[in-house]
């Protein structure tokens, strides 16, 4: 029973993350002080380490309660390993401009 309802919280917490993605590519663009945005990237900013760093980690807990087939497990470790590289690009803009730059890709 576990593993049904597992496996169900998994599909929703993977497009929860897809929905959040989304919601990330409109926060920082509603940021772009060239579309008429502040240049505040504050709640882009929030949202991503707070909402994205559960969603990520809410598929990975809960493919393995799910015991999804092993490839599945794979693909969510390494979505997790994906956003903890995501949250440190935009730290390395002072020392590594090139590579903070790929913040947007990776996304």
């Amino acid at each position: 029973m576990l593993r049904i309802y597992g496996r169900w919280a998994h599909v929703a917490s993977a497009w929860l993350f897809v929905i959040g993605v989304l919601v990330q590519a409109y926060l920082a663009g509603a940021a772009l002080a060239e579309l008429g945005g502040s240049g505040d990237f504050s709640t882009h900013s929030s949202f991503g380490y707070s909402v994205m760093g559960l969603l990520a980690l809410a598929v990975l807990v809960t493919a393995l309660i799910g015991l999804v087939p092993r490839g599945q497990v794979g693909l969510s470790v390494g979505l997790f390993v994906l956003y903890i590289v995501q949250t440190a690009l935009p730290n390395a803009r002072a020392d590594a401009p090139a590579i903070a730059a790929l913040h947007p890709a990776n996304a």
